[in-house]
């Protein structure tokens, strides 16, 4: 009986937990309202509208996460958990709606959104998805997979043969979730025999370049093969055949692998061609839910959690000045977490920088500014990296 009313007491404390964080629940949805805000830079009020409306959607998956963990610390002994909280379980915003905005003074701008906020899987959720890659700036893949059916040459058939069935297989998967593809009929425009030839080898390097020149933010690579093998099960020979496809998702503008995934499919049929070709769909549509997912889960915790971007520095006059640059940021961007530096090299250094925001943001901050005596010109921007060229005035560059 002791035990029974201690199991009811925690509940209570528990739904005492989730009632008072400013949120209502609805089955695995919770509305919550919550404010954020942006820095106006140069007057440019729209961008602070738009860094405004990041924060608050930030602070509300932060809201509800921390109070479910909070809750579950406390059916659990009363003992603190010591997890963070994006690994102890997953959350994003399905949709929102802004029911107030305004200048809290002349450097800042206010919003509060009202978000309806899962905690679940992404994957099955179009809104959730389509709300996520907005947050993104909407980002296009391209599909290049080399492909090898049942007694085929591996690669010879890819600039003449018109279907490539795993790459129709990945695109339509993803299509069906909303994600936007360069034309693959524009890839092969635009890729000779020996780009093609390195890239379905696997150089990723040639891939994201690739990727990058066609506007894609994203490029799926890898391969598919198809073999035919043969079993006997009751004095019957029984054909059938077996694919399987590799994967790995690469991100144009800094060359890194964001996530990989691999897949079988089997199929029993008289022609070896024609049971390829069921086989490798089979295998590429279980490797497009794989990615999907480990893709979205690292978008979900770019935009949540904090996103890391490439920083290019040049103009550098020596190591002094660089440690000056580095340890300044953190004064100029806000949001920012980590700086690291990866190389440096001729006045020239390649930072990374893990931030709540995106590249625009990082621009924003650094344009135009007086970093400690250096002037910062952004020169270049992509969706993961920025460009800054730095000048000392008074000194020859």
């Amino acid at each position: 009986m002791k035990r029974f009313i201690l199991i009811i007491g925690i509940l209570l404390m528990a739904g005492y937990f989730l009632n008072t964080a400013g949120f209502t629940q609805t089955g695995d949805a919770q509305t919550v309202e919550s404010t954020g805000i942006g820095y106006i830079t140069g007057g440019d009020i729209a961008h602070a509208r738009d860094d405004a409306v990041e924060d608050a959607l930030r602070k509300g998956i932060e809201q509800v996460l921390g109070t479910l963990v909070e809750s579950e610390t406390l059916v659990e002994n009363f003992q603190l958990i010591e997890d963070n909280i994006m690994t102890k379980t997953q959350g994003y915003v399905q949709t929102y709606e802004i029911v107030q905005e305004k200048k809290r003074s002349a450097e800042m701008y206010e919003v509060t959104v009202r978000a309806l906020l899962k905690v679940a899987n992404i994957q099955d959720d179009l809104d959730g998805i389509a709300t996520l890659m907005r947050r993104k700036n909407t980002p296009r893949t391209m599909v290049i997979i080399q492909e090898q059916n049942i007694g085929e040459t591996p690669g010879m058939h890819y600039f003449d043969a018109d279907i490539n069935t795993a790459e129709t297989a990945i695109m339509d998967w993803f299509m069906a979730k909303g994600f936007r593809f360069v034309d693959p009929d524009v890839v092969r425009q635009n890729m000779d025999q020996q780009t093609a030839s390195a890239i379905l080898t696997g150089n990723s390097q040639q891939a994201a370049s690739l990727g990058k020149n066609l506007g894609a933010e994203v490029v799926i690579t890898g391969k598919a093969v198809a073999k035919a093998t043969e079993t006997v099960a009751f004095g019957a020979t029984i054909r059938s055949q077996q694919a399987t496809v590799a994967v790995r998702a690469i991100r144009t503008d800094t060359g890194d692998i964001i996530a990989t995934g691999s897949g079988q499919g089997r199929h029993p049929h008289i022609d070896d061609m024609t049971g390829g070709v069921i086989a490798i769909k089979q295998a590429s549509e279980k490797v497009s839910e794989e990615l999907m997912g480990k893709i979205l889960d690292r978008w979900q915790s770019d935009v949540s959690t904090g996103s890391t971007i490439v920083l290019h520095v040049r103009g550098l006059q020596d190591y002094m000045q660089l440690n000056k640059f580095k340890n300044s940021l953190k004064y100029y961007v806000r949001g920012l977490q980590t700086t690291t530096q990866r190389s440096f090299a001729d006045g020239y250094a390649v930072l990374e920088v893990v931030m709540k925001g995106n590249a625009d943001d990082l621009a924003q901050r650094l344009s135009g500014k007086d970093i400690e005596g250096m002037q910062a010109k952004v020169t270049g921007m992509t969706q993961n990296s920025v460009s800054v060229q730095l000048s000392t005035p008074g000194t020859a560059q």
